[in-house]
């Protein structure tokens, strides 16, 4: 095996711990967006669900999940590398969107979350699960994945703005109660204007306070089985992996850590939300339903997390007045749907 010490991923022990940073492999590439990198596609023969997690890593993979102690979450991620048969070199495209840390009501204590049944937020509905973390390292968040449906996109019923809803559904690391996150996921944005409609989806990855950026090339469409694994290895070292279950067709991002931002890895996220639009809250897309499944986490101490454990909570998203217009109904401990009310006013 080429170089092994290169590796993108290093032991649990390693990684967080020694601060080990990204290093320059043969197979990893620049992208168009400087600071952002990719590795190009393993050899054919290469076999990822028999591959050791070093040569995972080596080759774009993400982390894997223990079989033996998740084993719904370890078949979601055999599912997603098997449907990994074309990895693209992805075009980025930088934009004004944001997805920032959840917006509290101010009677929130974001901290005391763990005693908490549920929460609310101006952008944030879904799940979050909290460790103790106070600081990177062996407690923090190492990795989270989830498969979704790509929802399909509209207008509030009857409604025709004369501009763009939008919104998005992501898994992520901080952001309950840090300045950061670390996150990707996909967007489903909706316009009317004199009648004319019109809709746009794409795959996205950002590391807040940067804004999102998109996946150009890689195909999306409504209706398509996503899975999104994002992951870290240092407090400023972090990657996505995407794939197209319906098109078997994947991309790999490397990329790092806004000047000053460091991970803590205290929360983690499986979210749909309405994003920031050049600054203000957008008005959120009708995406009637949005179904996730297999949604798990995973701590660097080989802690595992999901929606429905003790140490996780809903939340629900308000509009600009308070009222309730998207939130989560579970399903099982690790899968649940998303649904709003038809209009985010």
């Amino acid at each position: 095996m080429k170089n092994l010490s290169l590796a993108l991923v290093m032991c649990v022990a390693a990684a967080p711990l020694v601060g080990m940073a990204q290093s320059q492999q043969p197979n990893q590439i620049p992208t168009n967006l400087p600071g952002t990198t990719t590795i190009v596609a393993p050899p054919a023969s290469f076999n990822p669900l028999d591959a050791s997690d070093e040569d995972l890593a080596y080759y774009g993979f993400p982390p894997r999940p223990d079989q033996t102690v998740d084993a719904a979450g370890y078949a979601s991620w055999a599912k997603a590398m098997t449907a990994s048969k074309s990895r693209i070199v992805p075009q980025l495209v930088q934009t004004s969107i944001a997805h920032g840390p959840a917006r509290l009501p101010q009677n929130t204590n974001a901290s005391d979350t763990e005693t908490d049944s549920s929460k609310t937020s101006y952008n944030w509905s879904g799940y979050v699960s909290t460790t103790n973390a106070k600081s990177y390292g062996k407690s923090s968040f190492y990795y989270l994945i989830s498969d979704y449906t790509v929802p399909f996109a509209s207008q509030a019923f009857g409604a025709c703005t004369g501009s763009w809803d939008y919104g998005s559904s992501w898994v992520g690391i901080d952001g309950w109660n840090t300045s950061d996150v670390l996150q990707a996921g996909i967007e489903f944005d909706a316009y009317c204007s004199g009648g004319s409609t019109s809709t746009f989806y794409s795959p996205w990855y950002e590391w807040y306070p940067y804004n999102e950026v998109r996946i150009s090339n890689l195909p999306i469409s409504p209706g398509d089985v996503y899975f999104v694994e994002v992951w870290n290895t240092t407090a400023t070292q972090g990657y996505a992996y995407l794939v197209n279950e319906s098109t078997n067709q994947s991309v790999e991002i490397g990329f790092t850590a806004p000047t000053g931002t460091k991970l803590i890895g205290n929360s983690a996220e499986w979210i749909t939300e309405r994003p920031g639009v050049n600054g203000s809250l957008a008005t959120l897309t009708n995406y009637t339903a949005d179904v996730y499944w297999d949604a798990n986490a995973y701590s660097w101490a080989k802690g595992h997390f999901v929606p429905g454990g003790s140490n996780a909570f809903p939340v629900t998203m308000l509009d600009n007045n308070g009222k309730p217009i998207s939130f989560p109904t579970k399903f099982t401990s690790s899968a649940f749907l998303m649904q709003d009310e038809g209009s985010a006013r």
